[in-house]
Parts: structure tokens; C-alpha cells; sequence
């Protein structure tokens, strides 16, 4: 397995968990706004299929008196998941200017490797002569026709 596939999977499984987390959250959060004033009304408005991690969350703070600040911290770790998603951009640089299209199906893929909180940019550089180069993250893709020329006289000047 690839570095890259190795963190494909990372990403997916974190964005699982935070997406069940907050919808947990978000459920408890409703409980407390609606009434609910203890542990045990709160977990039964999130439902069986709430990570144990939130309800030992909501369990602490109902024993300290503080069910009242789910909605604060809901809201907060929805902002906090919307980051980490937006965190990582791609930068994906062609010899040409694509299509509409074309960039729909780039980021239909990155995204599908990457997640859809993925930020997909488009530059244009000429001296690329073909192909394209893609930057998510820490990791290089470089795929242009000049990279592989160059790889090519590399070769033949080492031959």
C-alpha cells in the first residue's frame, strides 16, 4: 500500500467519524434546546447508532450540570470538522487552460480520493507542453509533457 492510498483511507475513515460524531452531536444539541435534562433523554434523541464518545460526552456533563453548553459545542465542532474538511487545497496546473468539463472531472476524482471538502485550483503554464501537474497537499503529481522530455534526455544523456 502507498503512502498516498495509506492516507486516502485515513481521510476517509476521519471525515466517517466526524461526520457521525457532529450528527450525534447536533441531535443532542436539539435534546437539551428542546428540554431534555438528562443524560438519558439527551442519548435517546441521538439514537442507538451515536459514537460511544459523544455520549460519554453528553454522560459528563449532565453529571456536572452543564447539558446547557451542547448547543455551544455542537456548534463549535461543526465549525471545527468545516475546517479540517477545507483545509487541504489542490493546485492543478495544465499547458491549457480546460474546459468546464475537463475540471469537473478533476475535481470529481480528487474529491473522491481526497473528500468533497477538497479546494480545487486551476492555473495555466505553457511551458508545460502538455499534460498536467497536481499538487494536493504534500504530494506532486507531475505528469507534463516537459517533465517526461526532460526524464527522456536525462536518460539518453546517461545511456
Amino acid at each position: 500500500m502507498t503512502t498516498s492510498d495509506a492516507q486516502m483511507i485515513a481521510r476517509a475513515i476521519q471525515e466517517a467519524l466526524n461526520t457521525s460524531a457532529l450528527k450525534a452531536l447536533k441531535a443532542a444539541a436539539d435534546a437539551v434546546k428542546a428540554g431534555a435534562q438528562s443524560a438519558d433523554a439527551v442519548t435517546a434523541k441521538m439514537g442507538a447508532d451515536a459514537p460511544r464518545e459523544v455520549r460519554n460526552v453528553v454522560a459528563t456533563l449532565a453529571n456536572n450540570g452543564q447539558l446547557n453548553t451542547l448547543p455551544a459545542a455542537a456548534a463549535a465542532f461543526e465549525k471545527a470538522t468545516q475546517r479540517a474538511n477545507h483545509a487541504l487545497e489542490a493546485h492543478i496546473t495544465s499547458a491549457e487552460a480546460l474546459s468546464d468539463a475537463k475540471q469537473n472531472d478533476v475535481i470529481a476524482d480528487l474529491r473522491g480520493k481526497y473528500g468533497e471538502g477538497l479546494t480545487v485550483h486551476f492555473d495555466v503554464d505553457a511551458s508545460l507542453i502538455g499534460g498536467l501537474i497536481v499538487r494536493v497537499g504534500d504530494q506532486v503529481l507531475d505528469n507534463s509533457l516537459r517533465t517526461r522530455l526532460s526524464a527522456v534526455k536525462n536518460s539518453m544523456l546517461t545511456s
